[in-house]
């Protein structure tokens, strides 16, 4: 039931945040119907608006990292959606919504399993992943053979903030 559940929910997530995204940039869209270039529009929107922004993880022996020293079972906490929006990786305009960027050969020299990490990765990782995607691409697919999506009125309400509830 987890892997249903998990696989439909992200899913969602990211195809609702990719039709948002098309709507705001309408020539992504003419692109998206012209060319392959549906792979693209799926991994930048996991890249900018990652349905998992953060994740935690516990380690399992005492590490040095650069200068700091991590306990053995200090829980971890991961900024994903950080990670996706390092300059250094993702070049100068990286909090645009530019899925070309992953036509260009230089970017996949940069890109690691460390620093994109939608489903995560490993043992750990996102056991849905292929599924997911499938999804996407066929609901994105579907949607944006079918409809033309205007530009959307601002939304204060939308944006990046990440908080951490635990109970």
């Amino acid at each position: 039931m987890t892997f249903l559940m998990a696989g439909h929910d992200t899913t969602n997530v990211a195809t609702c945040w990719a039709l948002y995204l098309l709507a705001q940039y309408p020539h992504e869209q003419d692109l998206l119907r012209e060319e392959l270039y549906l792979n693209c529009v799926i991994e930048e929107t996991l890249r900018t608006h990652t349905p998992l922004p953060t994740a935690r993880r516990t380690n399992l022996k005492d590490e040095v990292i650069g200068k700091y020293y991590i306990p053995k079972n200090t829980e971890i906490f991961i900024g994903i959606s950080v990670l996706q929006r390092l300059t250094e990786i993702w070049g100068p305009t990286t909090d645009n919504f530019d899925p070309k960027r992953w036509l260009n050969p230089s970017l996949s020299k940069n890109i690691t399993n460390l620093n994109y990490l939608p489903y995560l990765n490993g043992a750990r990782g996102c056991i849905g992943n292929k599924v997911a995607l499938a999804e996407a691409k066929i609901l994105l697919g579907f949607q944006i053979k079918k409809r033309v999506f205007p530009i959307p009125k601002p939304d204060p309400y939308l944006g990046l903030a990440v908080s951490i509830v635990e109970s």
